[in-house]
């Protein structure tokens, strides 16, 4: 991302103490959202020279935090618009939006899986 330009979403999800027992599912819930929303915002965001698109990566950070974004300069800028009169066209919040009920659901699931 640009310098000094940082915009962060979380789908933060807390989860059940037992969890460990299946953490290498849970692990594989936020990697497989993470792949998902980089694609997703691949598909959205819109096209000039393609850089933008070809810069969104999702990138694992930890265990179960992954950083995806893209890195040219304007990325910000096709976000979230100008001052100066250029339009917000999102990609990147509207895939993780997509995301977040997929993620809830499958955490859910694993969730059932540890009540059992």
């Amino acid at each position: 991302m640009a310098d000094g330009f940082v915009f962060e979403t979380k789908i933060e999800i807390k989860l059940d103490p037992r969890w460990r027992q299946l953490e290498s599912q849970f692990e594989a819930v936020i990697q497989i959202a993470a792949r998902n929303i980089e694609g997703r915002s691949k598909q959205l965001v819109p096209r000039d020279t393609g850089a933008t698109m070809n810069s969104i990566e999702a990138r694992p950070e930890g265990k179960m935090e992954w950083r995806i974004g893209p890195t040219t300069e304007y990325a910000p800028f096709l976000e979230f618009g100008t001052s100066r009169g250029m339009d917000a066209r999102p990609y990147m919040i509207p895939s993780g939006e997509h995301e977040r009920p997929r993620v809830r659901k499958a955490v859910a699931e694993l969730t059932k899986r540890l009540e059992s």
